[in-house]
């Protein structure tokens, strides 16, 4: 990086410390043109010649416009600035040409990408300048943004999560403002042609593919304008972007070796991905149980017959055990009907002692030696066939501990879409309907989570011994959170998923009552991370 000395200069408006001072970065900020709005084109000025942060490059590329201000106005902004570099292609080729033609003018380390029609907050340069001297070997940073509409009103705050490769695949959620250090865009190609519409997200797969550190800064620093024929203001205006984002996630994948059937749902606007699993590992499905009888549907019920009949009779996925483990004093009845519907996957283990969710679960997984093990509630039901091949698919990433389905009450509305821990550890969209896409489509993609519940959970085996299993001093309460807060301090990664589904008859089994006790062990042990949820941010 050059060093270069430049002025020193306070501004008591800034949020940040200011990183002008004795060493700087210098950033260079690419901008394709074609025929913007005019209005939205000089705001798009505006927010660059009044960065606070003066150590910057604006690199234009005009891509053959029609419209004659264009020009004028680019030669004008060239004249007026010695920092803003403008190149006129003698015809229009798109947007990635125009856009590789603007990279070849980059002098500086970084570059930041801004639309033609956006805007940039005033100390958003002035951020990244300060994140990048802070981790001098940081290779892509991403922001917080939100919406502008042509009256200059802003709308639609998104608050990202930290960096979430699961949700990435279903959307670009990183998307404005993206920083990246030039030398990693050269080294994996630049822009792509046959990507048009995508070809950020085609550039931002591949980069984050080599990125070493990647950071995202919790702020909105760019303004994403939503102007008539703009994603910004309506995801269907540009359908042949989500065919180029279906193709860059496809190739992004066959570059991992991570066989999978890539698709586009049209409903929400979300690229689908779905592994195909080359192996089938064992899962020990662990279910604790009493032999409570419960009305479901309507009709008294034994939940724990129920739910072991619900696997065998839906489950498409064979490669797998039941663990149940019963409680002293089970009618002989309950122990009948389980081997009638379980069979040879069964194996019942019985338990003599004041109820311990977490010590029965621990006891289940030392029956099986199954390198998944899955914790079930007994008061659970399978709704999706393939809800184990979806969970496997999953957990087959080196770095993922721990899986979790989308659970729905009876009457489907969620009971439990992950946990947050915003203010602190409960069920995320719990009592919403399972239609509803989330927002930011977080209910209708996988994505990296804080936890999941322990209703259903897989599990790895080896990590779940590497970690000490459940903590038996939560017997009801908070023993996943524990669990999971446990796994994240490892560096695994937790993943939700809406496309295997379950019900919950939740408290069906057990009284719906924590006690303080619990409330206390858990604050004392994880209080740092409640109102601190890394991945479900809502505004």
């Amino acid at each position: 990086m050059e060093n270069r000395e430049v002025f020193h200069f306070s501004n008591p408006n800034s949020q940040t410390p200011s990183a002008i001072n004795a060493v700087t970065v210098r950033i260079s900020i690419v901008t394709p043109v074609y025929n913007p709005p005019q209005t939205a084109f000089e705001k798009c000025v505006e927010s660059v010649l009044n960065q606070k942060y003066l150590d910057w490059e604006w690199c234009l590329v005009d891509d053959g416009s029609s419209q004659a201000w264009v020009r004028k106005r680019l030669n004008e902004l060239q004249a007026q600035d010695q920092r803003i570099k403008v190149y006129f292609r003698s015809q229009n080729g798109g947007i990635v040409r125009a856009s590789n033609d603007a990279l070849a003018l980059v002098s500086g380390e970084f570059v930041a990408l801004l639309d033609n029609d956006d805007a940039l907050h005033l100390d958003a340069l002035e951020e990244i300048a300060n994140c990048v001297l802070a981790n001098p070997t940081v290779d892509y940073i991403y922001t917080d943004e939100d919406k502008i509409n042509e009256d200059g009103e802003h709308y639609e705050p998104f608050l990202k999560p930290k960096w979430s490769p699961e949700r990435f695949l279903a959307q670009n959620y990183c998307s404005h403002l993206s920083v990246i250090r030039i030398s990693l865009i050269n080294q994996v190609g630049r822009f792509r042609d046959g990507f048009e519409g995508s070809q950020d997200y085609d550039l931002l797969l591949r980069v984050t593919e080599q990125a070493k550190i990647m950071i995202h800064i919790p702020k909105i620093l760019y303004h994403w304008r939503a102007v008539t024929g703009s994603t910004a203001l309506a995801g269907d205006n540009k359908l042949y972007a989500f065919t180029s984002a279906t193709k860059a996630v496809r190739e992004h994948l066959e570059r991992r070796s991570i066989p999978a059937e890539v698709g586009f749902n049209q409903t929400n606007l979300m690229v689908t991905v779905k592994r195909k699993l080359v192996t089938h590992p064992k899962v020990g499905i662990i279910i604790p149980t009493c032999g409570t009888q419960k009305a479901v549907f309507g009709v008294d019920t034994c939940l724990v017959v129920n739910a072991v009949e619900s696997i065998a009779r839906k489950t498409t996925y064979t490669n797998y055990e039941i663990i149940v483990v019963v409680d002293e004093g089970t009618p002989a009845s309950v122990y009948r009907d389980l081997r009638r519907v379980g069979r040879d996957r069964l194996k019942i283990v019985d338990y003599d002692k004041p109820f311990n969710f977490s010590e029965k679960c621990n006891l289940g997984v030392v029956n099986t030696d199954a390198p998944l093990v899955l914790l079930l509630n007994d008061d659970t039901e399978v709704i999706s066939p393939d809800w184990l091949e979806t969970m496997v698919g999953h957990i087959s990433e080196l770095d993922v501990a721990m899986v979790g389905p989308l659970l729905v009450y009876e009457d489907s509305r969620i009971q439990s879409a992950s946990h947050s821990n915003t203010p602190s550890p409960h069920n995320f969209c719990s009592g919403h309907s399972s239609s509803e896409l989330g927002e930011f489509g977080m209910l209708v993609c996988a994505r990296e989570c804080s936890g999941v519940t322990g209703a259903c959970a897989l599990i790895k085996r080896d990590v779940y011994l590497e970690v000490g299993g459940l903590s038996e001093i939560f017997p009801l309460a908070f023993n996943d959170c524990d669990f999971a807060f446990k796994v994240l301090e490892r560096g695994y990664r937790i993943i939700w998923t809406p496309h295997a589904r379950l019900f919950h008859f939740e408290t069906a089994s057990r009284p719906d009552h924590v006690e303080s006790e619990e409330v206390g062990r858990i604050t004392n042990r994880w209080g740092r991370f409640f109102n601190n949820d890394q991945y479900c941010k809502i505004n």
